[in-house]
Formats: structure tokens, sequence, C-alpha cells
């Protein structure tokens, strides 16, 4: 199927004079030119886009796209997923944000307590070191600590290996959640709450919600640009499907 410059401007949020500019650079050319002079593209012209954006979204210099384009495919597969890795890693310190500016309402509120230390859970200076090791490094923490830091202030960092199975698990869930949208299940249907409760399951492994807390995630999923580019990755409703699933299992199964 081919699609016009506007039709390609509007799905994927790249102006036209984005576009022409990638065309002038020699990054992307269209497939044809119609009988009404305007310029189509096609899948392999969408797939090229998709992957130059990527390449921006990942910080390369635009003077280097070119030559990673050129690239073979097995070496484009690896810097997409080196990038889902980044996009993944930040996506796990907004859970803890959330988790500690929720505590932190609760503090305040005179709700809960909350230990100097679980302040700054969740902030970009507070995670930089617990970043995943590059391919071939392993990265240990020391078997013990100066023992004026308590064992709360110790971070559990997992090895890339616990890393990667857990994004294997959470990618079949959300394989499970389009096939279930597909076949047009409703999100309070009982199978789509099974995967929706092991989707919570997987959350536990980092941090235990309370409702409000999966709710909050539930909209942070839709509204939040790169969750958002995430899920519609894997069906343009994805997103907006399992809010609602999760919003149906926070009233079920969280207080």
């Amino acid at each position: 199927m081919a699609y016009s410059m506007t039709d390609v401007s509007g799905m994927s949020g790249v102006s036209l004079s984005e576009l022409s500019h990638y065309a002038e650079l020699g990054l992307l050319s269209p497939a044809f030119r119609g009988l009404d002079e305007d310029i189509y593209y096609e899948k392999k012209e969408l797939l090229t886009l998709q992957q130059i954006l990527f390449c921006k979204e990942a910080g390369v210099a635009e003077e280097e796209i070119g030559s990673m384009l050129k690239e073979e495919p097995v070496e484009i597969i690896r810097v997409m997923r080196q990038h889902r890795i980044r996009i993944l890693e930040e996506a796990l310190r907004l859970h803890g944000l959330i988790q500690t500016l929720d505590r932190t309402v609760s503090y305040l509120q005179g709700e809960e307590t909350i230990e100097e230390h679980e302040l700054y859970h969740g902030f970009e200076h507070n995670t930089r070191h617990a970043r995943l090791p590059e391919a071939g490094q392993t990265q240990h923490l020391p078997e013990t600590l100066p023992s004026r830091e308590s064992k709360a202030e110790k971070i559990e960092l997992k090895s890339k290996e616990d890393f990667l199975d857990s994004q294997t698990r959470i990618d079949q869930i959300h394989l499970d959640l389009k096939q279930a949208l597909e076949h047009g299940l409703e999100p309070g249907n009982p199978a789509v709450q099974e995967i929706i409760g092991r989707h919570l399951e997987w959350i536990k492994g980092y941090y235990t919600p309370t409702a409000e807390i999966y709710r909050d995630l539930a909209n942070l999923y839709v509204e939040h640009r790169d969750f958002r580019n995430m899920y519609d990755g894997y069906h343009p409703r994805l997103a907006e499907f399992l809010r609602e699933g999760m919003i149906i299992k926070a009233s079920q199964d969280l207080s």
C-alpha cells in the first residue's frame, strides 16, 4: 500500500518540511511519484523513516544516520534492541519515581512514614550508576557496604541476563494482550484479566504498587510519549486496552 507525504506526516508526527529535509539529505527517498505529482511512500520507506527516528531518539548525529541506514539488517536490529533497553530503563525509573511521589504525598498528608533515603528513589541523579553494563561486561555490587548505610539503602542490581529475561516476559505479555485485542475480547474478560495479572506480577518484581499507583501507571502508558510509541509498535490501541485492563485489576485486586 502506498501513502502520500501528507499521510506519512500524519501517522508519524514528522512534519512535511522534515520529510523534505530527509529527502534532501538522501536519507529517505519516496517510492514513486503519482500521476497527481504527489510523492508516495511504501512499507520499505516507512521502515526507513522509523529507523531515522530511532537514530534521532538514540542521539545519533544527523550526519551519521545515513551510514547507519546502510548497515546490514543485523546491525540495525542490534542498535534498535539497545535503544529498546534504554527506553525500558527509563520506564523502570519512572515507575520508581511515581512510587516516591505517591509515598511523599501520603507522608505530607500524615498517612504514612517515609525514610529519608526513600525521598530520592527514582530521580535521575540517583540512578545513573544503576544503568546496565555494556555487552560483555558484568556489573556487581560489593558483597558488603559501609556499616553506616542501612539495608534499605542498598540498591540491588539485576544482571543483564535477568533484565533481558524480564523483558522477554513483558514482551510476551504485550503480545498476548495484542492477540486478545485482535480477537475482540474486552479488558474485563477473565482471559484478559489473567494477562493483566501477569503484568501486575511483573511490576511487583520492581516495586509493589497500590491501586492508585497502578491506575496512574496505566494512564502514564497512554500519555507518556515513549510508552505510547512502544505500545503503538504492538498495536495502535494496545495502550488504551492495557490501561482499561489495569484500572479494572486495580479496583479488584489492589487496595
